[in-house]
């Protein structure tokens, strides 16, 4: 795994690239926005260097759509999930995934919405996800 000053930044287009070659997935989550008086509620880290089933979640996030410009979302709060992709390069792409709402992705350059392929792509994966509605 690349950390400190060895890590190198990695882009939307490296990880939607078809020659993307997965290292490893670190799927964090839920985190949840810090409420007053409250700890913020973290589940901790699951990992996955499963080759295959990470290239399956990456082209399940990259397939997602963009929002439409006058997407309307409701205005409620839940969990969040980071997703961590390092690829053998040593390339690292932090995305954002909301479980709640749209279920907006962060972190691909452009906003990508409804996440429920890649909650999928996860469960298949074997990494935790969010109750999909």
């Amino acid at each position: 795994m690349a950390c400190g000053n060895n890590a190198r930044p990695g882009s939307a287009d490296a990880l939607c690239s078809a020659s993307y070659e997965p290292r490893e997935l670190v799927d964090s989550g839920p985190l949840y926005p810090p409420l007053p008086a409250a700890a913020e509620g973290t589940r901790g880290e699951n990992r996955s260097t499963d080759a295959a089933a990470i290239k399956k979640v990456a082209a399940a996030v990259c397939g997602l759509p963009e929002p439409p410009p006058d997407v309307v979302c409701t205005a409620e709060l839940g969990p969040s999930y980071r997703l961590r992709f390092v690829d053998t390069a040593g390339r690292t792409t932090t995305l954002t995934a909301a479980a709640y709402g749209c279920q907006f992705v962060r972190g691909l350059g452009t906003e990508r919405v409804d996440a429920r392929p890649l909650w999928a792509a996860l469960t298949a994966a074997g990494l935790p996800t969010p109750p999909v509605r």
